[in-house]
């Protein structure tokens, strides 16, 4: 049997394509505006044509078995909705065109003719704006042949990544295949599953305690202590993100104290950020992907990956259930 093939779009570093990739699937296509990222992404799929453009300017795709999308979602989320407080344009999330960019993937379902749709996203994208971007979605994905289909939130460090880190799914199989059974995956870490998450110490106990030049040891600002950063050395890190300013701390050294509502002390004489190669071990993204030149651009190419291992959680039955209709 001829594997699958799958197109794929805002594809970053390739981190959701790797995970689908462990289930036999060839990527014919991808495609991101990101130079970085592209340049990552080439570093762990060579053989794939990777177009560096906007894709609004793509004209065309080719036709595959499934279609992947892992749009930008800045403006969706809390945290950016939480920083844009004082700046009303960005704030008004239908002013901003690259909230609209869900437009291009429902324009490439047209052309590419999927079986299998896979989307990730930000969990404040189901409520920005009162659930309109989530409705327009669904709309589009559903008036194209995806009639079951709804967002899923998965949690990577309950699929084995050392991470807290919430995204929504959505898993959508197209009418003309008829009825299908697809389950998301249940947690293999965590509670109820008898084993306990992966932890830093998984991630990255190994590495060198004082990477010189690999993390950014700029001063904490006040909206950085405004909540815990620094989690134990037997605990998963927090979210993983893609400002150098604002990633997780190491666990080394002393936990970090509340003082008051939004206000969080550092104690002791060690406290820095995570290098920008913790956060790829952190991720599970391959070593060998060059994640840019810059400190700043590795820790955003990084950062917006979506974890390989929970791709391949979330894509493995999804991908079996296809191959055996076709």
């Amino acid at each position: 049997m001829k594997p699958l093939k799958a197109v794929s779009l805002f594809s970053g570093c390739g981190g959701f394509d790797l995970g689908v990739s462990k289930s036999g699937v060839e990527i014919v296509m991808a495609n991101d505006i990101d130079h970085d990222a592209v340049v990552a992404y080439r570093s762990i799929f060579p053989d794939t044509e990777v177009i560096e453009k906007d894709v609004r300017e793509i004209t065309t795709f080719p036709q595959a078995d499934i279609l992947i999308g892992c749009y930008p979602c800045t403006g969706f989320s809390s945290a950016a909705r939480r920083r844009w407080k004082d700046r009303h344009e960005e704030r008004d999330l239908a002013q901003n065109d690259k909230n609209f960019l869900f437009q291009q993937f429902l324009r490439a379902i047209d052309i590419v003719k999927p079986n299998l749709i896979f989307i990730e996203n930000v969990r404040g994208m189901l409520s920005a704006k009162g659930g309109f971007f989530l409705n327009q979605q669904l709309d589009g994905f559903r008036s194209r042949g995806f009639e079951d289909i709804k967002p899923m939130i998965l949690n990577a460090a309950d699929h084995g990544v050392a991470q807290t880190r919430e995204r929504v799914f959505f898993v959508g199989f197209h009418k003309r295949l008829g009825k299908i059974d697809y389950t998301p995956p249940k947690p293999t870490f965590g509670a109820d599953t008898h084993r306990a998450h992966k932890s830093l110490h998984d991630a990255i106990g190994h590495l060198p305690l004082w990477p010189e030049g690999e993390f950014f040891d700029g001063p904490f600002h006040g909206h950085y202590l405004t909540r815990n950063r620094k989690r134990r050395w037997d605990q998963p890190s927090f979210t993983i993100v893609a400002d150098g300013h604002h990633v997780p701390l190491h666990p080394a050294g002393d936990p970090m104290s509340f003082v008051s509502k939004d206000k969080w002390r550092l104690n002791g004489e060690f406290n820095r950020r995570l290098s920008w190669r913790e956060c790829l071990h952190i991720q599970g993204l391959p070593a060998r992907m060059n994640a840019g030149e810059t400190l700043w651009d590795k820790y955003r190419v990084i950062g917006n990956s979506v974890p390989p291992r929970l791709a391949e959680r979330l894509s493995k039955s999804a991908i079996a259930i296809l191959e055996d209709l076709l």
